[in-house]
């Protein structure tokens, strides 16, 4: 069973920790010191690093988390060259595993080209980065009002 805890990440945006009795994940840190707090005072095992987009406040913290951690960064094959530190890149409707994890991979191009969203499919959970918020969707940054829109219907 998943365990999904937001934390609050610079002025206006969230990383997610997801965390099961075999280890954890983090989603989108746009910044470290939160994460680093909580594996100290919890004794998190950090694994992983999944990436929607490559903007800075959802890739900020992946440097120093995967050089304390030795976590994976994961993210989107055809925006691997703008995620730092990317050691696995996955393709649109891939299914990435490891150990618990699962989740399946969609393209959701709008706010950024290479933008995705992880959707663990066993719990029925979604990250969708900046595409999809509670309230509306991200802006539209490098694609076109039309990407996001068909985005939105996934």
């Amino acid at each position: 069973m998943l365990s999904i805890k937001p934390i609050k990440a610079l002025s206006d945006n969230y990383i997610w920790l997801v965390t099961t009795n075999e280890g954890s994940i983090v989603i989108d840190p746009g910044e470290s010191k939160q994460i680093i707090d909580l594996i100290k005072s919890n004794e998190i095992d950090l694994e992983g690093i999944l990436i929607t987009h490559h903007h800075y406040d959802h890739v900020g913290g992946n440097k120093e988390l995967k050089k304390l951690y030795n976590a994976k960064v994961i993210g989107f094959d055809e925006d691997k060259h703008r995620i730092p530190e990317i050691d696995i890149s996955l393709k649109n409707d891939e299914t990435w595993k490891d150990g618990i994890f699962e989740a399946k991979v969609f393209h959701i191009p709008g706010h950024t080209l290479g933008h995705i969203c992880f959707y663990f499919f066993k719990e029925n959970v979604l990250f969708s980065g900046d595409t999809l918020f509670s309230l509306g969707c991200g802006r539209v940054f490098e694609g076109t009002h039309e990407q996001m829109f068909n985005s939105l219907q996934l």
